[in-house]
């Protein structure tokens, strides 16, 4: 399975940088791979729905069907996001001491110690240094998500069509701050479960997201503020699952999750390795020493001879 998973995300890794390398305009390879089969979905939607909203709906509907679908890859995702975090808070008290000890270290090679014995403190206790993150999910986004917006970008159906009296050809405000207030909600909820410590660090990355969608809506085309509107719901609404699944995470962490080995644990295997290791090349000296006094003392009784 974890190769199977190994080759998929290679491929789809693949795959993104010939899409995105080619841009995103009518003849680059997203669009006519991806973004013009999308159109032609969109458009058929619309025409089934009818009326001057139809298109309208239409992007409504695609970009919630595609959401649909990559769902539970997000939620499986944000689970692991979350044990993880659950990992890291109930090791925080060792991972603190080991940073102290680095700080403390007199020499690079305490250094070094301190720093294998926070690497082998992860492994040991079986917690992700990149936070559960799956690069499957992240690569297999990517293209669903630039195919859709370069299909909404350059759709025909959209030059000159209305939804409830917008213009989707056009920038509309009200579609911005719209998506804008609801990843604002999103960055706000998704940062309740952080320690005070980590929220006074992301705070600003959290809340840069939402500006971005904000001012990027209010320069593009009502269809792709339209978009970040129905995106921006599904985000809230993986992230409020989230947050009513984190007790029942947290209680599963703390039946199941014992610390295997301490930062002591590990400090202590470091150092009697060290002792070892010491011990061997004083062994090894002594021995070299032992050999060089013999085939002098040779040499002496040849020479008399």
């Amino acid at each position: 399975m974890k190769q199977l998973k190994r080759v998929l995300t290679a491929a789809f890794v693949i795959l993104d940088i010939i899409l995105i390398t080619g841009g995103y305009d009518e003849h680059s390879k997203m669009y006519r791979w991806i973004g013009h089969p999308l159109a032609n979905v969109m458009t058929d939607i619309a025409h089934i729905i009818g009326g001057v909203n139809g298109i309208g709906w239409a992007i409504i509907i695609i970009t919630a069907i595609l959401r649909l679908i990559l769902l539970p890859f997000f939620l499986n995702q944000q689970v692991n996001t979350t044990i993880n975090q659950i990992k890291m808070q109930t090791l925080k008290p060792e991972i603190d001491k080991l940073q102290a000890l680095t700080r403390k270290a007199g020499t690079t090679q305490e250094q070094q110690q301190a720093s294998m014995a926070m690497m082998s403190l992860y492994r040991e206790n079986d917690v992700s240094v990149i936070g559960g993150i799956s690069f499957l999910t992240m690569a297999m986004q990517l293209p669903i998500f630039s195919g859709l917006y370069s299909a909404i970008l350059h759709a025909p159906a959209l030059k000159g069509a209305e939804f409830l009296g917008f213009n989707l050809g056009k920038p509309q405000i009200v579609f911005a701050i719209a998506a804008g207030i609801i990843y604002l909600i999103q960055a706000w909820l998704a940062m309740q479960h952080m320690p005070e410590e980590q929220k006074k660090t992301s705070a600003m990355m959290m809340f840069i997201s939402p500006i971005m969608i904000f001012v990027f809506a209010m320069i593009a085309s009502g269809a792709i503020g339209l978009y970040f509107v129905v995106g921006g719901l599904f985000a809230l609404i993986q992230t409020l699952i989230q947050h009513y699944q984190r007790p029942g995470l947290e209680k599963r962490v703390g039946r199941e999750f014992k610390i295997k080995k301490t930062a002591d644990d590990l400090m202590q295997e470091s150092s009697k390795a060290k002792n070892t290791v010491t011990s061997t090349d004083g062994d090894q000296k002594t021995l070299q020493s032992s050999e060089t006094k013999n085939k002098k003392q040779r040499n002496v009784g040849k020479q008399k001879r």
